[in-house]
Order: C-alpha cells, then structure tokens, then sequence
C-alpha cells in the first residue's frame, strides 16, 4: 500500500495549489451541508411550538436575527437561503477543480508511462506485448487510475467528512438513536475485508484478457497480408470470438463482483433508516426527541446512505486501480538498457570505431549472446560483418548507436568510450537502417526527416537520389507527399529498404550502418547505390551485414561471426584462401542468388 501512496503523491505533488483546494476548502463545504438539516429542524420546530428551540445554535441565529429587525422564521429562512447558496457556490468551486486535476493526472499518467517505456531496451519488448502495452497505457489508465487518482480518493475523502460530520451531528442531538442507526457499520466494515481479495483477483483476470484481446488484434491487423496469403481469415475469426468470449465473461464476472458490494453498501444502510423511523418515530410520541429532530435525523441519515454507498464505491475501485498500479509499477521495474549520462559532443568526429573484447548479454540470462569481441574500423572504412542466422550480427552493430550497451568491454568512437557522449549527439551522427524498416503511416517526406526535423528541401531530395528511390518518387501522383499506409504497406518491400535508406542519409551521418537492408533490391540497383554512397559521402564508415556477394568482395573488411565470437578477419581473398566458414557462406550465398 505504501509504494501506491508514494507512485500517486509523485504526480500530486505537481499542483500544490489544486491540491490545497481540495484538502482545505472540502470539509468547510461538508460543515455547511451537513448544518442546512439543522436549520430545517428549528423550522419545523418553530412551525410546531412558535418558539425557537432551546439550543445554543439557535440562540445564536435568533440574536443575530434580532440585530437585523428580523422575525424568528425570517432568520431561519434566511439563514438557510444564505448557507444553501455559499455551500453550493463552493461545492462547484471544488469539483471544477477536482474535474481539471482529474484531467491533469490523466495527461501526465499517460506522458509519464509512454516515457518510461520508450527508454526500455530490446529485453522488454521481448517480455511485454504490443497489445497488452497498449492496454495498460490506455483502459488501465484512463479508465481505472484516472478516475481513481483525484475523483476516486475526494469523492471517498468528501464522504468520510460528511460521514464523520454528519455523526457528530446525530450525537449532538440524542447519542442513543446515533448508535441505533450506525448499527449496520460492523457489517459493512467485514463485507469489504471478506470481498477485496474475490475483487483483486476478478479484476486482475479482466486485465489479462482485456491485454490479450488486444494484443490479438494488433498482431492481426498488422500480419494482415500473410494471413490472407495463408487464408487465415477463418481461424482469425475464430480467435477473435474466443478472446472476445474470452474478455466479455470477464467483464461479466468482475461487474457482478462490484454489483454485489455495492448492493449491499447501499441496501445495509437503509436498515439505519428504518431503525430511525421506528425509534425516532417513537421517542417523539414520548416527548423525548422533537419532530424537528427527528426531521434532522432522516435528513442525516439519508446524507449517510449516499456517503457511505460512495466510501463502497471506493474501496472496490480501489481494489480495480491497485491492480492497474502494480501493472504499471511492474513496467517500471524492467530498468533501462541504455542510460545517457554521457557530455561529450560529436560535431567533429572522423568515425573511427574500436571494440575491445566486447560482451553482451540480455538481463537474467545465462547465454552469452556476443563474447569477446575485438576489431578496429578505420575512418572512412566500408567493413562487412557475416555469419549464420543466430550468430548476433545485429547485436553487435545495435551497440553502436547505444540501441544497448555491452555488458563486457567497452567501444570506443575516436578514441572516446561512447558511453561519455550524449545520445542525442551520438545517434545525430549514425545513419541506422535495419533488416525490416520501421515506417510509420504518414508521407514520404515524414518518414524521411523522422528524427532529423532540421533537414531541408534539398537534403530529402538529395537523400532520395543516392538512395536510387527518386525515380519511384517521381511515379508517385503526390509525389514526397504520397502517404505510405500502415507500417509502408502501399509500398514494395525494395521501396521501403530505399525508403528506410534514405531516411538514414537525410542526416548525412559520419557513420552508416546497413543490417541486411538490400536483400529487396536487385544486383543493378545495389551496384547504383554503392557507387552514389561513395560519391556522396567520402570518408563515411560504413558498416553493413550482407550476404550480397558483389557488396561483400568490395568491402574494406569482412569480420566473420559465429556463436557471439569473431572466427576469422581480412579481406575477400584472404578470407577465401583460407576455406573457413567466410568460404562455405561466401559459396552458399553464390548458390542462393544463383538460384533466385
């Protein structure tokens, strides 16, 4: 419970101001209101007897009236009037300010989580879903927290006031008929103890399916084109009438579970009613309780019916949003892979890169994944890096521009460890394109300066140029400006290779990294490319995975990876004169372009 209280004050603690509204004007408004039945009581009592009652309030409102030349039932209607409309005037001054902290604590829970996850490595996108992130960002945010963090808790804080006002209020005017009409509490305080652990795990069961069900649809919607390739659609269709099944039985189970607690917060009380009715019904036949203070009690009672249903309503929600806390508080708990800390700038930098004896390893896994790696590559330098599938050639270039940092060894950019440059400094001068480019729904043009907003007009055109994609450009009725769809799916698979190339190049790195990113493009547009980077941009390191053959007897270096570790180095012949495993993949690769 502590860790929720310190996870909400984080966020509280930004609006001192609203913060001081709410916990300081409240119980003023509650005092208000809960002395309005009061006024109605020596009313009635007035109307009964023609005298004012024997009470120390009364006898203060009466000389006060005296002093305005006021009548006793002038001075109760007046007092009434006056204390209804200052009460209500304040109760709306507070719940407007609920209702901007409410929105508030929505925005920034929705900031804040989004934040944190963008700063998470590779290992928690491994963990956690697309479609269960979305679900904890947006249903546990928006409709379990938001509400809870500033509606839920005033609400319950404004009941217990008036609760705790209302009893005092009961005591005051016959303590004997105060505990006969709080006679239901015990019951109410074991029905909550005995239901929080039955709505704990309802409403953790709802979450689950409620993430799964969407992680279903993000993963359909987004494999689309395979499924129907595969005429999938039925069995989709299928799986998506379970998980809907799935999360409306769900629902069901958890809103019976609210309905039942909130039935009997609600229907318990009323018993205080009755109880009041017959007692008080009786003590005022015997003279012992007025007809305005029995007046006083219905009106207190039924203020405790309505307040004491809205303390229910909390403890169940409470039980809802504890849970969307721990979902969250478990996103937050997967540290960071890649934490910038580093001063230094590279505005100046040549792109001479040294790894020394470099390991990497995911968190909380034994295997080695990259073990022990050394090379140099020079400034201006073309390197390519080979290896079976599985052999960690992504690793290891993904470490370059801090995508993750090693956990053995450091790398070093001209001579620096890149871990003292700032990120943003160090990523503005790496042009990234991995196997499958990441493009998002929207232009051309967009997707090109994603990252790079400074990038001008002729640094697009001339981006789109080298990367041999203008003349597509070009065909396109809309020319920089065509939208692409979800995820380019309007656009070929060499469209997008070219598309994420230039994008890359719009920058104009110092540094370009290439992960198999040309395995769509045929042998004459490679070669085009090549020749067009070369002029381009002289002195650029290049560092690219490729199984092109002609790419790799080009290039300056080949280093040859197998199992995490760097089996063999040099040049295209040397690496073939010595029939390792650079020989058997360099003929395997032959026989695969051969064949296609």
């Amino acid at each position: 419970m502590l860790s929720k209280i310190k996870w909400f004050w984080r966020y509280y603690k930004k609006y001192p101001y609203v913060l001081a509204v709410l916990i300081l004007l409240t119980p003023v408004q509650r005092v208000m209101q809960v002395t309005i039945p009061r006024l109605i009581e020596f009313s009635v009592d007035l109307i009964k007897t023609g005298t004012a009652p024997n009470n120390k309030f009364a006898t203060i409102l009466v000389e006060l009236g005296q002093e305005l030349g006021l009548s006793l039932a002038a001075t109760f209607a007046l007092a009434l009037i006056t204390l209804g409309l200052i009460s209500t005037i304040l109760y709306s001054f507070v719940q407007s300010h609920r209702a901007w902290m409410n929105f508030k604590l929505e925005w920034l829970f929705r900031q804040d989580a989004f934040r944190r996850v963008l700063d998470k490595g590779p290992d928690f996108f491994n963990k956690f879903r697309v479609g269960d992130l979305v679900t904890r960002m947006t249903d546990d945010v928006a409709e379990k927290l938001s509400w809870f963090a500033c509606s839920g808790i005033f609400r319950f804080y404004e009941a217990l006031l008036m609760v705790i006002f209302t009893i005092a209020m009961m005591a005051s005017i016959n303590p004997w008929l105060t505990l006969w009409s709080a006679a239901p509490l015990p019951l109410l305080i074991i029905i909550f103890f005995k239901s929080a652990t039955l709505l704990d795990k309802r409403f953790d069961h709802l979450q689950t399916r409620i993430s799964r069900f969407n992680d279903l649809m993000e993963a359909c919607f987004s494999g689309v084109r395979v499924i129907k390739a595969y005429v999938r659609e039925s069995d989709q269709k299928k799986r998506f009438s379970e998980a809907i099944g799935d999360r409306r039985n769900a629902e069901i189970s958890a809103i019976k579970a609210t309905t039942v607690v909130d039935s009997l917060y609600m229907y318990i009380w009323q018993f205080g009613t009755i109880i009041v009715l017959l007692a008080g019904g009786f003590m005022v036949m015997k003279t012992s309780l007025s007809a305005g203070e029995l007046v006083a009690f219905i009106y207190y009672v039924v203020y405790l019916t309505f307040n004491m249903f809205d303390i229910g309503q909390f403890l169940v929600k409470s039980r809802q949003s504890a849970v969307s806390i721990e979902r969250l508080i478990e996103l937050e708990k997967v540290a960071p892979m890649v934490t910038d800390e580093g001063t230094l700038r590279t505005d100046d930098i040549k792109g001479r890169l040294a790894f020394s004896d470099v390991g990497f390893s995911l968190p909380e896994s034994p295997r080695k994944i990259i073990s022990g790696v050394t090379l140099e590559v020079l400034a201006g330098q073309k390197i390519a890096i080979v290896g079976k599938v599985g052999s960690g050639k992504s690793w290891l270039v993904d470490m370059i521009p801090r995508l993750v940092d090693p956990t053995e060894g450091s790398i070093y950019l001209d001579g620096h460890d890149i871990r003292n440059y700032r990120l943003d400094s160090l990523r503005r001068q790496i042009g990234y394109v991995p196997q499958e480019p990441a493009l998002f729904s929207d232009t051309i043009r967009n997707n090109i300066v994603f990252g790079r907003e400074w990038v001008g007009e002729s640094d697009v055109r001339w981006s789109v140029e080298v990367a041999q994609f203008a003349v597509d450009i070009d065909g396109f009725a809309r020319g920089l400006d065509t939208q692409i769809g979800t995820r380019g799916m309007s656009i070929s698979g060499g469209q997008k290779q070219r598309l994420g190339l230039a994008r890359a190049l719009a920058g104009r790195p110092r540094i370009l990294i290439l992960d198999d990113c040309t395995s769509a493009l045929d042998s004459q547009t490679e070669t085009a490319l090549w020749r067009n980077l070369e002029n381009a941009i002289p002195g650029m390191t290049v560092i690219l995975i490729t199984h092109r053959t002609d790419t790799l007897e080009g290039a300056d270096r080949i280093y040859v990876l197998d199992n995490g570790s760097v089996i063999e180095s040099g040049r295209h012949h040397e690496l073939i004169a010595a029939q390792g495993l650079y020989a058997r993949l360099y003929r395997r690769y032959q026989l695969e372009q051969l064949v296609s």
